[in-house]
């Protein structure tokens, strides 16, 4: 029957989603995903009668031992989210977690004295474990970028909900076979949204250098052609309206455009021009990965489709980018399609070449 099968789906869908996050771990070098990895890959070894009875492993039934590790997962979840949102694990976190680990330690003595139910401390564990993938899920969301991606916070928020009903549903014959069918397909979609997730990461720069000529920092410049030939020996990072097969030197290419979205070619990618708030983050990255230089020539479209003080925020963003990293921006634009006024704001903080 197809119900024997569940718990081999179940398994083998644990430990596809621990593979595509860890390569997603291994392309990006992220913190957030190396701790993501670790924490789907500990679920694998996840001591559950239903998926280890079919193997013929014998579970000790009401063993405490059974559910302390959700309170790991919960912190594992908690630490990829804040990580991947912030870049960093912020003081709520740090409470978060500590928090996590006294109530586990309570629940712990309490059940080994006799004045905590075991059911108690597995609807807490579960709890905790659900309420943290759902906010990883939503963490997700925002790095998403098409209909495929969002099945990876889709997948994690639905495991979440269903974790938080276990303790109950596990007990139920009916409902136990149902749920853990419907968490392996959450599972499915999950992976598959996570390896989409790894096209727009920029390829690890072989050899990049600062621009010749141009000290770090931030600049700007009314000839896109001019422009170019001084990147062009830089392997640099690429925002541009033209097409990226102009460009005949070595870069990471963002073309922004409504056309296309993904990867075109190696380390030329299409994405929208709304989506500014990834760009920010895509810039980080490839700055992290060893990028030295930033060009972009499409600032005036960016203004229209995302408004002016939008994109004046963008550029403020990753200008403080760029001068963390100690990098080189320029900028390729026409002063006469911005205001005399927010011509006058990009020239407080970008000097004229």
């Amino acid at each position: 029957m197809i119900t024997d099968l569940v718990p081999y789906l179940n398994l083998l869908s644990r430990l596809i989603l621990f593979i595509s996050s860890s390569y997603k771990a291994v392309k990006t070098r992220d913190s957030g995903w190396i701790i993501l990895s670790f924490a789907f890959l500990l679920p694998i070894l996840d001591i559950e009668e239903f998926i280890l009875a079919p193997l013929n492993v014998e579970v000790k039934e009401n063993n405490i031992l059974n559910v302390i590790p959700n309170f790991y997962y919960a912190i594992l979840f908690t630490m990829a989210g804040t990580l991947i949102r912030y870049r960093r694990i912020t003081a709520k976190t740090s409470m978060i977690i500590g928090s996590t680990l006294l109530i586990a330690q309570i629940l712990m003595f309490g059940n080994a004295t006799k004045a905590i139910n075991t059911l108690v401390v597995s609807i807490i564990a579960y709890l905790g474990y659900g309420l943290s993938m759902v906010y990883l899920g939503f963490v997700l969301i925002s790095h998403s970028r098409g209909t495929i991606e969002t099945l990876f916070p889709i997948g994690t928020i639905g495991v979440g909900l269903l974790n938080l009903t276990y303790p109950i549903t596990s007990n139920i014959p009916i409902l136990s076979t149902s749920f853990f069918t419907l968490a392996a397909i959450f599972r499915f979609m999950a992976a598959i949204g996570a390896i989409k997730m790894i096209i727009l990461i920029p390829e690890e720069p072989r050899k990049s250098k600062r621009t010749k000529g141009l000290q770090p920092g931030a600049y700007w410049t009314e000839s896109k052609k001019g422009a170019l030939e001084l990147i062009s020996q830089s392997n640099p990072v690429i925002i541009t309206r033209r097409n990226p097969l102009d460009i005949n030197f070595p870069a990471a290419i963002y073309w922004i455009t409504k056309a296309k979205e993904g990867k075109i070619r190696e380390n030329v990618y299409a994405i929208s021009p709304t989506k500014i708030d990834i760009l920010i983050d895509l810039i980080n990255r490839a700055f992290e990965m060893g990028y030295k230089t930033l060009y972009i020539d499409c600032l005036e479209y960016l203004a229209l489709e995302n408004g002016t003080n939008a994109t004046l925020k963008f550029l403020y963003t990753i200008k403080d980018i760029i001068t963390k990293h100690n990098g080189v921006i320029l900028l390729a634009l026409n002063p006469k399609t911005f205001e005399e006024r927010e011509v006058k704001m990009i020239e407080k903080e970008f000097k004229k070449i």
